[in-house]
């Protein structure tokens, strides 16, 4: 099977996969929204944002370094787990020892033994990271989704149930355990590897010099991601925090069922294209397709904000309706530089990879917590409006080692822009009469969606008709090629 073939198979599967998840991670969220309260949903999430930050310290750069390698060689393999454990052994110490203290006299100490119940997560991480580098380097997405869908599904039960029979917010923790410890069992099945520790310095040095400007942009991703939440957790309390978190959980899941799925094959599809010089131009392709299916996502969620978080969290989130509007507004800067870093990191740029990681830091870091004293609004609007300001230096960075044509890119993307942006004012403009005729929400959500997904092809096909007709074609040669891909 053709490398095009495989990488579009790959991302197929690893959107159907994690949709999935997300689907079963969603329910069980809106039913704990619902069981508990905004300061224990808020807790939660607060505390859980160590962990997330926690396993980023043993993943990064990991599975890049061993996609990207011309062989594969259990030998290497077991070095490059024999660093990662201990790395995760480390930072485990170092959740129980700092995080811990940390969410103790920031919270409560209720917050201190979440955190510690919590770190085992990352040492089961860190056992994963080789396994799943394996199953992506063979692009076997599909049997690595169906064992991550399974532990997802296994978690939800467990949480489930332990609510239901009063543990409250440890439902929860219990549940994150189940699904880590699942995952890497899963995980060791299909990939048909069976794991074992070797320690090799040169493999070691190796690892090191590859994975360290990767090391630190991984950090600094995601505080880039994660800057307003910690801020408004650290300033605003655990109920300001869930509301935040509650308002980005549409956009959270599809960015990881659309975005993070095209961008998972960055790296395995694009490391190895050998004329490097057409990378500027598929990566014009990539933006232009990811912004035609991606951007009318986004601004459907943001017209159907103010009945969708009734209907998923409940009254007590409606605040959480108007962050997401402007939440979803961050993501036409975002469509653009979102695959930016692993362009850098397939053509061997890791420095300048490092050094664009380093900049949405510190436009996120600056930002957020420059505003986030006025209020979560202000909070938001300002990183949306940093997002475009910060763009045109993100371009300029990648643009030395992969030549991006502007003015195509540009032209490829004011269609699915402006399609998208009036779709949204259309929709918003027929909400009101809407509400009149329907006073329940799932139909008044339901006939937003059916008119949303009327009005963005109309507008398109109306307004540029012959970019209309090269995407159309763009996207029937794609599902051509997934038809070819299983039947081979």
């Amino acid at each position: 099977m053709s490398l095009k073939k495989k990488a579009t198979k790959g991302s197929i599967w690893t959107s159907l996969t994690r949709t999935g998840i997300n689907v079963v991670d969603f329910l069980v969220y809106a039913y704990l929204a619902r069981v508990l309260t905004l300061e224990e949903f808020g807790l939660a999430g607060f505390c859980f944002l160590f962990i997330e930050f926690a396993n980023t310290l043993v993943n990064a750069g990991v599975n890049q370094n061993l996609v990207q390698r011309d062989k594969w060689e259990d030998r290497y393999a077991a070095s490059t787990m024999t660093f990662v454990a201990g790395m995760g052994m480390i930072v485990v110490l170092g959740i129980l020892g700092i995080g811990a203290p940390i969410a103790y006299y920031s919270y409560s100490e209720l917050a201190a033994w979440v955190v510690a119940s919590l770190a085992p997560i990352t040492l089961v991480t860190s056992l994963q990271v080789v396994v799943s580098g394996k199953l992506l380097r063979e692009f076997k997405n599909k049997q690595m989704g169906v064992a991550k869908f399974c532990a997802t599904l296994i978690s939800a039960v467990t949480i489930i149930v332990l609510a239901e029979n009063g543990y409250g917010l440890w439902a929860l923790i219990i549940g994150k355990l189940v699904n880590a410890i699942v995952q890497y069992f899963l995980l060791l099945y299909v990939a048909k590897f069976k794991p074992y520790f070797h320690f090799n310095k040169s493999d070691n040095k190796e690892l090191i010099s590859f994975c360290l400007p990767l090391f630190g942009m991984t950090i600094m991703n995601f505080l880039h991601r994660k800057a307003s939440n910690m801020f408004t957790g650290f300033v605003l309390g655990p109920a300001s925090f869930a509301l935040l978190a509650a308002a980005q959980k549409g956009s959270l899941i599809i960015n990881q069922v659309t975005m993070s799925s095209i961008n998972s094959m960055v790296v395995p599809s694009f490391s190895r294209v050998t004329e490097k010089d057409k990378l500027g131009d598929l990566y014009i392709k990539m933006v232009a397709l990811t912004a035609l299916l991606v951007l009318p996502i986004f601004m459907g969620l943001a017209a159907i904000a103010d009945p969708f978080v009734t209907i998923a969290f409940g009254e007590k989130f409606s605040p959480s309706a108007e962050y997401m509007v402007i939440t979803s507004f961050s993501m036409f800067p975002a469509v653009i530089a979102w695959f930016l870093p692993n362009l850098l990191i397939a053509n061997g740029k890791t420095k300048d990879a490092f050094n664009l990681t380093l900049l949405n830091l510190f436009s996120s870091i600056v930002v957020a917590g420059a505003t986030i004293w006025f209020g979560v609004k202000i909070m938001l609007i300002s990183t949306v409006i940093a997002g475009f300001v910060s763009l045109p230096i993100r371009l300029m960075i990648v643009n030395k080692h992969v030549p991006i044509n502007y003015k195509r890119l540009f032209h490829e993307l004011i269609p699915p822009f402006a399609s998208s942006m009036a779709m949204y004012l259309i929709l918003v403009a027929l909400k009101p009469y809407f509400t009149t005729w329907f006073s329940n929400d799932i139909l008044l959500i339901t006939l937003l969606i059916l008119a949303g997904v009327l009005i963005y092809p109309i507008v398109y096909f109306a307004a540029f008709y012959k970019s209309a007709k090269i995407c159309a074609a763009e996207l029937i040669a794609m599902f051509k090629t997934k038809k070819l891909a299983d039947s081979q």
